[in-house]
């Protein structure tokens, strides 16, 4: 056990960002790389849309759609893909951690196609400079790793063939005893392990709405509890804003192939929806522009935690909270088996965009009745 690990026994957290995982092609249920996001930060608002970069294009979640210098994740034209946590171990404390971890993500998915471009961005002068993140990265050559990277260096570390690697808010490459996360980690640890191969998106959803916590005793939301759940350290928390996963290029795959399953907002709230790299803006309006998906979530989060004193906002009403879940698992479950249909037929017969166009319409009325059943009393 890595000894940083070890003290998340003794050392209470108050983590403040995001957990991550990297699945290797052989590990993935599809024979795809893929990445998971779940986004945690100070603001609730995020969304997706399609950036035109210095050389390619590429689709990510952003803070606001005119907001394009930095991004929280996302995937290019040519099958690179990335995403980040904030590392609170990399750097002295005293430097604070205003970074520029979204500009770097920003410059490297309108520049790079590979790992090796990506290490070469690390190296170059031009880089942003206060750096302080664990990256993960996956590309269309089979490419797939974390690169923890401070002002000054970075460390990488592979994903095993037919493996997977995740982190939380601290870096193994980091000081011992510093950081965040610790709690995550050893629940990821503990679920990655069960589950083992065959990884799906669909799986990092659930995983990101659930309520474990394995150094408190397994799933709170099978106690027996009918008034209100404290929420501390569980996966999902009041500070989620986003849970995407990146599907990225198996062999014989088209380079444009990737599509970001995306569910912005608070995970336990919101499902998912596909959005395609090569079909460049054409993005479902539910996720997109002012993101009525986001903004919904939030609608709800703020209902399941109704107190507004210091606090207050760990605090979730039970009963509601299992309502919600069981109506975000359901509309999930349909729109992924949507999706899922529609990208094997791309994979099979070639990209088409109008085809795209017809499921972003269809996925709008899906959530029109979402939103009404969901907010009913």
């Amino acid at each position: 056990m890595h000894t940083a690990l070890a003290l998340s026994l003794i050392i209470p957290t108050k983590a403040g960002a995001c957990t991550t995982a990297i699945v290797s092609a052989a590990a993935s249920e599809t024979g795809r790389p893929m990445i998971w996001k779940q986004r945690d930060a100070s603001g609730e608002f995020n969304t997706v849309a399609y950036v035109k970069g210095e050389k390619y294009g590429y689709t990510a979640l952003l803070p606001t759609t005119k907001s394009t210098a930095r991004a929280y994740a996302g995937i290019n034209e040519v099958g690179f893909a990335i995403a980040n946590n904030l590392s609170y171990n990399l750097r002295p404390d005293s430097l604070g951690f205003d970074t520029d971890n979204g500009e770097m993500m920003a410059m490297a998915l309108g520049t790079c196609r590979t790992l090796e471009d990506f290490e070469a961005l690390l190296d170059s002068p031009s880089r942003p400079d206060a750096l302080s993140a664990n990256f993960c990265v996956i590309d269309a050559c089979g490419g797939a790793a974390y690169f923890e990277v401070s002002d000054t260096a970075y460390v990488r570390f592979d994903v095993p063939e037919g493996g997977y690697l995740f982190r939380t808010n601290y870096s193994l490459s980091g000081d011992e005893g510093r950081g965040k996360g610790f709690a995550r980690y050893a629940t990821m640890e503990q679920l990655m392990r069960k589950k083992g191969f065959g990884f799906t998106p669909g799986y990092f959803f659930r995983v990101g709405r659930s309520f474990v916590n394995v150094l408190n005793g397994g799933d709170a939301l099978r106690w027996r509890c009918s008034g209100y759940l404290y929420e501390h350290d569980f996966i999902p928390r009041n500070s989620t804003a986003s849970s995407i996963v990146i599907e990225g290029v198996a062999k014989g795959d088209a380079a444009d192939a990737g599509v970001m399953w995306c569910a912005p907002g608070y995970t336990p709230s919101c499902y998912a929806v596909p959005v395609w790299v090569a079909a460049g803006e054409e993005i479902a309006p539910i996720v997109s522009g002012d993101a009525p998906a986001n903004k919904l979530a939030v609608e709800i989060k703020h209902s399941l935690s109704p107190f507004d004193w210091p606090g207050g906002s760990k605090y979730l009403k039970v009963k509601e909270l299992r309502r919600v879940l069981r109506l975000v698992r359901k509309a999930e479950r349909r729109e992924l088996k949507a999706g899922r249909k529609l990208d094997r037929a791309f994979r099979k017969g070639g990209f088409d965009v109008a085809a795209v166009a017809e499921y972003n319409a269809g996925a709008c009325e899906r959530f029109a009745a979402f939103k009404d059943k969901i907010l009913k009393p």
